[in-house]
């Protein structure tokens, strides 16, 4: 597919959006797009609104772990989540190197975007990372929620793809970029299953010393964005070739992790 007219700065892709049918097609645009941004490496974005692609921290709530409690959050409050970021990461530490064991542990115990990275990944509290993920069927099921359309009743939803500097590690810092990326898979401990399932990764700005007004700004995906998709599924978007996966299979509902992380960071928390 020839999109070479269609070269666009990353809010003219923003305000672009392309509908596609199938993921067959949705692949035919992406591997163009991997062909004209060799320098970068491709992530993707699912999500069932067109939300801006913003951190749970500079969004205007969030939903308590363990929950559908949800939480505003404001100029005030967004302050003293950014305050207790640093006891949570100290307290994931602990559940992960006493309950479970960590066969590698500096990067968790020491720095503060790989416990981000977990805290975000796992939903336990608003940080200033974004998901993403490096398998384009992953971000596209979850763009459409797991469940297939028809013609009867068709679905949809939407599709981020942003450019990325290639992944020097575990956790990659590019300060000529204002950029910090996290591999999941290797940041999280073996423990944490899903960062495997879904190819996981984690992006936000750095360094980042205060949450202010332009601290939201800047740490917008639509800064990297590379092309908005809306996928439009009647029931033929999915074949036998390329089936939905199913929720289960990335997100696991026997989760040891996660089972405890609910007592030490659910609901009963926010109560104390």
């Amino acid at each position: 597919m020839d999109l070479s007219r269609t070269q666009t700065s990353p809010n003219e892709a923003n305000r672009k959006i392309w509908s596609v049918s199938s993921f067959r097609e949705l692949v035919g645009y992406v591997a163009f797009l991997g062909s004209m941004n060799k320098r970068l490496t491709l992530l993707y974005r699912g999500q069932v609104n067109e939300w801006e692609p913003i951190p749970t921290l500079f969004r205007d709530s969030w939903t308590c772990f363990g929950s559908d409690q949800k939480f505003i959050i404001n100029t005030t409050t967004r302050l003293q989540y950014w305050n207790e970021l640093e006891l949570i990461g100290r307290e994931v530490y602990k559940v992960c190197e006493e309950d479970f064991g960590l066969p590698r542990r500096q990067g968790l115990r020491e720095v503060r975007e790989v416990q981000w990275a977990m805290i975000q990944h796992c939903g336990l509290w608003p940080t200033p990372l974004i998901d993403l993920s490096s398998s384009l069927r992953v971000a596209a099921t979850f763009a459409l929620d797991f469940k297939r359309g028809s013609a009867r009743n068709p679905r949809c939803g939407f599709l981020c793809v942003v450019g990325m500097p290639h992944s020097t590690g575990s956790i990659t810092f590019d300060i000529d970029q204002n950029l910090v990326l996290a591999r999941l898979h290797s940041s999280c401990p073996p423990i944490a299953s899903r960062p495997h399932y879904q190819d996981g990764f984690l992006a936000g700005r750095f360094p980042m010393y205060s949450v202010t007004g332009a601290s939201i700004e800047k740490s917008s995906l639509t800064k990297r964005l590379i092309a908005k998709f809306k996928l439009e599924d009647a029931g033929d978007f999915w074949n036998k070739n390329f089936p939905i996966l199913r929720q289960n299979a990335l997100s696991p509902a026997e989760d040891l992790l996660l089972e405890r992380f609910l007592e030490v960071f659910g609901p009963k928390r926010l109560r104390q």
